[in-house]
């Protein structure tokens, strides 16, 4: 150590008590582990998953009723709909191929005319199925949270409580659902004017743009989940609550992405083996049963992980926030 180094010691102790220096060196080794040291923290991604699975053990009894009641007719409507629309659509994808290939201007217009008739059944159907299921999903995302963060924070929960937060709260997630689809309809839509303004072509363009895509759209994904989440436990909503989910988000948004990769995956396999079994003519009906509960326990999952992570990255930030709001206040009673 310079004697420089070791005057300005001696200055410093002449003017803060020791104390307050060691209070002072405390808080801003808590501020510098949290910003820097993300791995160690609590809101790493081995923790979120061990303490995801200790809030599910605790409570299996509540989250049974939730994946019986809600998120298994869920799934079964969502699977339902899938094998009712696939038909159509493939009814309707050959049309546009005849069409295309029709000889006569004619011939061209009685095949669209059957095609949009094979539409307009595909949206009536869709629509059918869409009230329950967007029902059931925001029961499920407001009753599987409130469970999960009563659960996280050591108090009682029942299924009694569970409807009654969501029968105070359900207007909140509501709005901020819309504005998810909406979101996302306006990311699909930027993302389909590039693909076109692209082209074919260029194939090297092409994969890197996928990969840009896919992992851009990951991470909406978790500031959408985690603006949802917000909304059930907070009294923001809408855009306000999206956006208080991405400064939450604040130095875990790798964490936040991986989540949300690995769901993503899990999700995307189970479509890619229902898509499997609908071309398959020998299929069995416990293989669609398994499904079916698989992509129940995969969405109480995902709102009980999505739940820690906030709880998680909220407590960080109160920490953080309070440290420096202690000592700007020290720093003003010093001068």
């Amino acid at each position: 150590m310079s004697k420089y180094h070791q005057v300005g010691i001696e200055r410093s102790d002449l003017t803060i008590s020791p104390k307050k220096e060691r209070k002072r060196k405390t808080k801003m080794l808590i501020s510098h582990s949290l910003d820097q040291k993300p791995t160690n923290s609590s809101c790493s991604f081995k923790t979120l998953l061990t303490e995801s699975l200790n809030i599910f053990s605790r409570n299996k009894h509540i989250y049974f009723l939730l994946f019986t009641l809600i998120t298994l007719p869920l799934s079964y409507l969502h699977f339902h709909l899938s094998l009712s629309s696939d038909p159509l659509k493939s009814q309707i994808i050959h049309l546009e191929y005849l069409a295309s290939r029709a000889p006569t201007r004619f011939e061209a217009r009685q095949v669209w005319k059957e095609s949009r008739e094979l539409v307009v059944s595909l949206l009536h159907l869709k629509l059918l199925y869409f009230i329950p299921t967007y029902i059931l999903s925001l029961l499920a995302a407001v009753a599987v949270i409130a469970a999960t963060e009563s659960r996280y924070n050591r108090k009682t929960t029942s299924f009694s409580t569970l409807l009654s937060a969501f029968q105070a709260n359900w207007t909140r997630p509501l709005v901020t659902s819309i504005c998810v689809y909406v979101i996302l309809m306006l990311y699909s839509t930027i993302v389909y004017v590039l693909k076109v303004i692209i082209g074919s072509s260029n194939v090297k363009l092409q994969f890197l743009m996928w990969v840009f895509v896919s992992g851009l759209e990951i991470y909406v994904m978790a500031v959408l989940g985690l603006g949802l989440v917000v909304s059930v436990l907070e009294k923001s909503f809408g855009l306000d609550a999206i956006g208080t989910g991405f400064w939450l988000m604040e130095g875990r948004r790798v964490t936040g992405w991986v989540l949300s990769g690995l769901f993503a995956v899990v999700t995307g396999g189970i479509g890619w083996r229902m898509e499997g079994l609908v071309d398959e003519s020998t299929a069995e009906g416990w293989e669609w049963a398994a499904l079916i509960a698989l992509y129940a326990v995969v969405v109480v999952c995902g709102f009980v992980v999505s739940t820690v992570f906030y709880c998680e990255c909220r407590k960080r930030h109160v920490v953080r926030l309070e440290n420096e709001e202690e000592m700007q206040a020290e720093e003003s009673q010093e001068s």
